[in-house]
C-alpha cells in the first residue's frame, strides 16, 4: 500500500475499497460521506489532521484482516435491498426516539441551559429532512435504478438518471451540515457532568445515528450513485 498513492486517493474510494477505513476516518474527524470527493490528502489537510498518523492507522487496519462486509462487490438491487433493510429502517426507527428524547430534555432543562431548546430544533431539522428523503429514494429513485438494472429504458419526469442522483447527493451535503452543528452544540456528544439519563441516553443514540447515516450516505455516494451512472455509459 503504497503512501502516495493513498494520499491522492478520494477518500470515498479508499472507504468503498475498505469499510475499516471508515473507522479510522472518522477517528480524524476525516468526512467520507459528504466529503468522499476529495482527495486523503486534501480531506486531511481540512480536518488538520497528521497524513503520516492517519496513513499508519489505515495500514494498521488493513493488516487486521478481510473486511467484514464485501457491499461492493453487490449488484445493484441487492444493494439497494441492503440500504433501505439496514439503514433506511433504521432511520425510521431511530429518528421518533430522538425526538421524544428531546422534548423531555426541553420540558425538563430547556429555561435552565441555553443548548437544549437550538438542539432539539436542530434534531428536528433533521428528521424533517431525511424522512421525505427516504421516501423520493423509495418511491422514484431506487425503482427507476431497479429498473436499469433490469435492461430497461428508463424516462420519467426527472429526465437523465443523474438529475434525481444530484438532488439525493445536495440532500445527503445538508443532513451532513446539521449533522455537524449538532456534534458542536453536543461537544462532540459529551453530556456535561449534570446530565440526567435522557440526555445521556440522546447524546449516545445521536453519536449512534450519526455513524450510521454517515455510512448510510457513503454506501449511496460512493457506490451506489457511481455504480448507477455507469448504466448509463455503457
Amino acid at each position: 500500500m503504497n503512501t502516495e498513492a493513498l494520499l491522492q486517493t478520494r477518500v470515498g474510494e479508499l472507504v468503498a475499497q475498505d469499510y475499516r477505513f471508515a473507522h479510522v476516518f472518522s477517528r480524524f474527524g476525516i468526512d467520507f460521506c459528504c466529503g468522499g470527493g476529495r482527495t486523503l490528502w486534501e480531506a486531511c489537510e481540512r480536518a488538520k489532521a497528521d497524513t503520516t498518523a492517519v496513513v499508519d492507522a489505515m495500514k494498521h487496519s488493513a493488516a487486521e484482516g478481510e473486511p467484514d462486509a464485501l457491499l461492493a462487490e453487490l449488484p445493484l438491487p441487492q444493494l439497494i435491498d441492503y440500504i433501505e433493510e439496514t439503514h433506511h429502517s433504521y432511520v425510521r426507527a431511530t429518528a421518533p426516539l430522538l425526538l421524544e428524547y428531546a422534548a423531555k430534555m426541553v420540558r425538563a432543562h430547556g429555561d435552565s441551559h441555553a443548548e437544549i431548546k437550538p438542539l432539539a430544533g436542530w434534531i428536528q431539522a433533521l428528521v424533517e429532512d431525511l424522512l421525505p428523503h427516504l421516501m423520493k429514494e423509495e418511491q422514484i429513485l431506487f425503482p427507476a435504478i431497479l429498473a436499469m438494472a433490469g435492461g430497461e429504458q428508463v424516462s420519467g419526469c426527472f429526465g437523465h438518471i443523474g438529475n434525481p442522483i444530484r438532488a439525493m447527493e445536495y440532500e445527503h451535503d445538508e443532513a451532513g451540515t446539521i449533522l455537524k452543528r449538532l456534534r458542536e452544540l453536543t461537544q462532540d456528544y459529551q453530556p456535561p457532568a449534570h446530565a440526567c439519563t435522557t440526555w445521556r441516553i440522546c447524546y449516545q443514540t445521536l453519536a449512534e445515528f450519526e455513524a450510521d447515516l454517515h455510512r448510510h450516505i457513503h454506501l449511496e455516494n460512493n457506490l451506489l450513485f457511481p455504480k448507477t451512472l455507469k448504466l448509463t455509459q455503457g
